[in-house]
C-alpha cells in the first residue's frame, strides 16, 4: 500500500494579541491541536505549516499588521491553502475588514478556520457563509458607489462640493505685480492673501516665481560686469 503523500497543503496560522505575549502561546496551543487533528485525519496530505503573528498590535487596523499583510499577500498569489485562527476577532475586529479579509481568501479559494466559533469554510455550512460575507461585501461596495455616483450628481446639479466649495471654479487670475510691490513695502503674505480673498498658497506661489526670476536676472548681471 502507497503510504507515501499525495497533495500538499500549506496552512497559515494567524495569531494576534494587543498586549500579553502569553495570550500568543495559549493561541499557539489552540491553532496546534486543530492543525495535528486534521493531519490525522489527513494521514497521505502532506502539510505545511506557516506562522504568522501581531504581537502587541491593535485589531482595529488591518494595515498596521505587518504579519496579516505579509499573510493576505501569499493568499493573493494563492501560496496558502487554509488560514487557522482561534477566534474572528483576531483576524480583524472591525465587520468591514472581516469582510474584505474573508472575501479575499474566498476570491483565491483559501479556507478559513475559526478553532473556537466552529466556522470551517471547506465545509457545505462554512461555503455557505462564504457565500453570504462575499454578497454582504459586493452589496457594501455597491452601496459606496452610489453613495459617490449621487455626490457627483448633486454637486453637477448645485454647483457646489461636498467640501462646499464651488464646482468648476473660475480660473484664478491675480495681479503678479501688485502682489510684488506689496511684499516689497513689506506686507506680509497672509495680509496680502486677505487682501486678494485667497489662501497663501497662490500668493507664495508667485512671490517665489518673481524673487527667483529676479535672482536668475542679477546672477547673470554680475556674470557680464566680470567678463
Amino acid at each position: 500500500m502507497d503510504t507515501k503523500p499525495q497533495t500538499k497543503i500549506i496552512i497559515a496560522k494567524y495569531k494576534r494579541c494587543s498586549t500579553e505575549g502569553q495570550e500568543l502561546t495559549l493561541q499557539d496551543d489552540v491553532l496546534e491541536k486543530e492543525i495535528r487533528r486534521f493531519k490525522e485525519d489527513n494521514p497521505l496530505v502532506e502539510v505545511e505549516v506557516l506562522n504568522f503573528e501581531d504581537f502587541a498590535m491593535s485589531g482595529k487596523n488591518t494595515k498596521d499588521r505587518p504579519a496579516l499583510m505579509e499573510m493576505m499577500d501569499k493568499i493573493d498569489k494563492r501560496l496558502i491553502n487554509k488560514v487557522y485562527v482561534t477566534k474572528m476577532d483576531r483576524l480583524g475586529r472591525s465587520l468591514q475588514d472581516l469582510l474584505n479579509l474573508t472575501d479575499q481568501m474566498r476570491k483565491k479559494e483559501t479556507d478559513f478556520i475559526v478553532v473556537e466559533q466552529k466556522i470551517d469554510t471547506s465545509t457545505p455550512q462554512g461555503n455557505l457563509l462564504f457565500q453570504i460575507i462575499g454578497a454582504f461585501s459586493e452589496f457594501e461596495r455597491t452601496i459606496i458607489r452610489e453613495r459617490m455616483e449621487a455626490g457627483r450628481r448633486k454637486a453637477m446639479e448645485t454647483g457646489i462640493t461636498k467640501s462646499g466649495k464651488p464646482l468648476h471654479r473660475p480660473e484664478l487670475i491675480l495681479d503678479d505685480d501688485g502682489i510684488m510691490a506689496k511684499y516689497e513695502k513689506g506686507m506680509s503674505i497672509n495680509k496680502i492673501a486677505e487682501v486678494y480673498k485667497v489662501s497663501i498658497t497662490p500668493i507664495r506661489r508667485i512671490l517665489n516665481k518673481h524673487l527667483m526670476e529676479k535672482k536668475r536676472i542679477k546672477y547673470f548681471e554680475l556674470k557680464k560686469e566680470f567678463n
